[in-house]
């Protein structure tokens, strides 16, 4: 009996995610200072409560932005355990039964 788990697909998937992903975070969170920037003109341009919400929103994605690259990394190192706990289980199971 074959694995039943397609575990260099789930590797694969922590590999893409980091790839793919993260660095659109990171790209997203370069351009944060220039908003940041922005924020100063709009005391004086808007009224108090539009300008404090735009400080508030972009404090806000800017920790989402870090928070959410680093959650992305973490998954990548869990999907990489994962598939080795399950191939390691396998292996297990398949020499309890007398397999490979």
């Amino acid at each position: 009996m074959g694995t039943v788990c397609d575990t260099e697909f789930v590797r694969q998937l922590g590999v893409d995610i980091e790839n793919q992903v993260v660095p659109i975070l990171e790209e997203a969170a370069e351009i944060l200072p220039d908003l940041r920037d922005a924020d100063r003109g709009l005391y004086t341009a808007v009224t108090l409560p539009m300008a404090a919400a735009y400080t508030a929103a972009v404090s806000t994605v800017a920790e989402s932005m870090a928070g959410a690259a680093e959650c992305f990394r973490d998954m990548h190192g869990a999907l990489e355990d994962c598939a080795s706990d399950y191939e390691a289980c396998d292996a297990a199971v398949a020499q309890a039964f007398g397999g490979e």
